[in-house]
């Protein structure tokens, strides 16, 4: 058997770093990049003012409540349109999708709090993804400042 050269030898260890390092990656389930501007992942945020224009220190809710509409998949079409959006406590927030392949997961970018999300309020760390047309509403009991993004820009 005829051995390797330098140069022969080289090449081969060199294909078989390749080869693990290439392996590795395949196997380590990790999420594929998002194709979707990463500008756009920033958390949209809900404020929730008293009656007097101030920031809600209590969970008193106005004594009108109304609902505010955000389309989900608006603007260039990986926004949440209007935000941020300022409401009372008590008030609802209603998102209507625009674009398909979208959600309304609470929490800061990529990071689910599970304190609400489309379609239903239940499994908010599974990021569910809904079509055009799709309706979501939930009413804000208490003051704060809330935050969500879209899961399918993870």
């Amino acid at each position: 058997m005829k051995k390797l050269s330098t140069a022969g030898r080289f090449i081969f260890w060199l294909a078989i770093i390749f080869t693990i390092t290439f392996l590795v990656r395949a196997e380590s389930g990790g999420r594929r990049a998002s194709t979707h501007p990463q500008k756009e992942l920033a958390a949209a945020p809900i404020t929730i003012f008293d009656q007097n224009g101030q920031p809600a220190v209590s969970g008193v809710p106005s004594a009108i409540s109304t609902t505010v509409d955000v389309t989900v998949g608006g603007g260039t079409g990986f926004q949440f349109v209007p935000s941020p959006v300022n409401i009372s406590v008590g008030d609802t927030v209603r998102w209507t999708w625009a674009n398909s392949g979208h959600s309304v997961t609470s929490g800061h970018p990529c990071a689910a709090d599970s304190q609400y999300c489309s379609p239903n309020d239940m499994n908010c760390a599974a990021g569910i993804l809904s079509n055009q047309g799709t309706l979501y509403t939930h009413t804000f009991a208490r003051s704060g400042t809330y935050s969500y993004f879209c899961a399918s820009h993870c």
